[in-house]
Formats: structure tokens, sequence, C-alpha cells
């Protein structure tokens, strides 16, 4: 008996394992071409509106643009802006 439930255990383990480190390749994936995508957009347009960027890339959600723009914006690569246009983006 003890043996079978050592075993369950360490296969349990092994399938928990494994789907895991794949979600985790494929956010680090999704996140680096999402983050080239923005950039682009960024420097095609420099000083646009969020609005804008949105509407260069509509097979994204304005949530998924939001939180790349500020996750750039924390590591300084972007610079988020409030003037009179609304929230500007533009490269640092």
């Amino acid at each position: 008996m003890p043996g079978k439930f050592i075993n369950r255990r360490s296969s349990n383990l092994t399938k928990h394992s494994i789907p895991g480190r794949r979600r985790g390749y494929n956010a680090v994936k999704l996140e680096s071409t999402l983050t080239v995508r923005i950039l682009e957009a960024v420097s095609e347009a420099p000083g646009c509106r969020i609005e804008d960027v949105v509407g260069n890339l509509p097979d994204l959600t304005w949530n998924q643009i939001f939180l790349e723009l500020a996750r750039l914006s924390r590591n300084r690569q972007v610079r988020l802006v409030v003037n009179r246009r609304g929230l500007t983006v533009r490269e640092c």
C-alpha cells in the first residue's frame, strides 16, 4: 500500500509541473510579441493617444494593450503623458 501512495503522489507532481512550464513559456513568448507590436505602433506615430494604439492593433483587447503599456512605462521603454488630448504614448 505505501508503495502505491508514493507512486501516485510522484506522478501527480509530474503531471502538474509540466503544464505549468508550458504555460510560463507561452506567456513569455506572448508578452515579447505583444511588446514588439506595441513598440512598433508607438514608433510609427510618436505622441499618439492610447486609442490610436488600440485602433492599430484590432486583434488585441484594450486591457491587454493598457497592461502592457503600464509595464513598458515602469520599465522606462515608453512614457505615458496626460494632456488635453488624453493619455498619449511616447518612446523613451
